[in-house]
């Protein structure tokens, strides 16, 4: 009979250590966590360092172009900017938004944060290069201000960024 309780005993205790108090969140406990958001933020990294490295290519030269070729040539590379900064945020937000174990993403929303305050930062970056382009009293070369205005805010913000979540912070000065 000895034998018989303690196998009882013995079976039933890992349902006595599971309390009801205890509810179970499915986030990967294997790593896998880390792989993704290492994974992701490489990607990040990439995409910034490319966009900083970028200039203006030789067919783009101003001496050589008249003023509405080199706007139209202008105004493509900003494209380039723009697209290379959604994809970086995008990078950025998919990494904060891999479950991570022990944080509840209803309680931490660090993805549902970061588009809130990506969407405050553009809205800053339109309405400070509008300002610049009233400012400009609408002359001939207002558009290129405001989208100079534009690349050149949305290049620091992605900086920022890196320094912010990709660190260290000396690598993107």
């Amino acid at each position: 009979m000895s034998r018989f309780l303690v196998f009882l005993v013995l079976t039933a205790s890992p349902l006595i250590a599971q309390t009801a108090g205890t509810p179970h969140l499915a986030f990967p406990t294997d790593g896998n966590w880390v792989n993704q958001q290492t994974e992701l933020q490489n990607h990040a990294r990439k995409i910034l360092k490319s966009e900083l490295s970028r200039r203006l290519g030789p067919t783009c030269d101003m001496r050589t172009l008249s003023k509405i070729d080199f706007g139209n040539c202008f105004i493509a590379d900003a494209a380039i900017t723009q697209r290379n900064y959604r994809a970086f945020a995008q990078a950025l937000k998919g990494s904060l938004a891999v479950p991570v174990p022990n944080f509840d993403p209803e309680v931490y929303p660090a993805a549902k944060t970061f588009t809130a305050a990506e969407v405050a930062w553009r809205s800053y970056m339109e309405k400070t290069c509008d300002a610049l382009g009233i400012t400009e009293h609408s002359g001939t070369e207002t558009g290129m201000d405001v989208t100079a205005c534009q690349r050149s805010l949305t290049r620091q913000h992605m900086k920022d960024l890196g320094n912010i979540f990709l660190g260290p912070y000396d690598i993107y000065q």
